[in-house]
């Protein structure tokens, strides 16, 4: 007879499997089933590190015969959430979040109880930091020191532009003239020229193409 807390776990969102004492799965919940694949049929009675065949990665656990976790667990410890690099059915990679209950001893037709849900999007977002710090590494070294190179640093601007005048800088950049300019921000030709002269003044230049030489290198816009 199942226990009246798998019949409660059997409507969780979390996938639920329980073990016995040969680490053997006797319960497999509905939602289990949606993630990896395998009917309650195929999965009772098989080992849980042959069913979910946790692979080897840094920061999850490996899915052994002697699984450490089961023998913290079967000493009564309180077992940490861990992470296990496993495949569905149809072999895609997934990374499980388990958590695992342990029960007290002699209550239940179970030693151990494990919900897990899909953390696979933390997987993907750790790979993408491991690609970006494998491309990072390829890069040459800088052939100067930085300090000389900040001693470069353009000046401040005299004043920070406005919004409006960041508008006009932007589209300036884009390669349009005043009257386009005006005709964008439905403003006079005579506001947007009065613009123009400010955002020169403020950036201490003398020519528009000027203003978009600076604006570009110093990623004004």
């Amino acid at each position: 007879m199942v226990d009246n807390v798998l019949a409660v776990l059997s409507h969780t969102a979390d996938g639920v499997y329980a073990l016995d004492q040969a680490q053997r799965i006797v319960y497999w919940n509905g939602a289990a089933e949606r993630m990896l694949g395998y009917r309650a049929e195929e999965a009772l009675g098989r080992a849980c590190h042959d069913l979910l065949a946790g692979a080897p990665r840094p920061g999850c656990l490996a899915c052994v015969t002697h699984c450490p976790v089961l023998a913290a667990a079967s000493r009564r410890e309180i077992v940490p959430t861990y992470n296990l690099l496993s495949r569905t059915k149809t072999g895609d990679v997934i990374m499980l979040n388990i958590t695992v209950i342990v029960p007290e001893s002699g209550t239940t037709s179970w030693t151990t109880l494990h919900l897990f849900r899909d953390a696979t999007h933390q997987l993907r977002y750790e790979i993408y930091v491991e690609h970006l710090l494998c491309a990072a590494a390829r890069l040459p070294k800088p052939s100067a020191p930085l300090a000389p190179l900040l001693a470069l640093e353009a000046p401040a601007l005299a004043a920070p532009l406005s919004g409006r005048e960041k508008e006009v800088l932007y589209l300036l950049v884009q390669g349009k003239g005043a009257r386009a300019i005006a005709d964008v921000l439905c403003i006079s030709y005579a506001t947007v020229r009065n613009h123009l002269q400010t955002i020169l003044r403020k950036l201490g230049v003398h020519s528009q193409r000027e203003v978009v030489r600076m604006a570009v290198e110093r990623h004004l816009v």
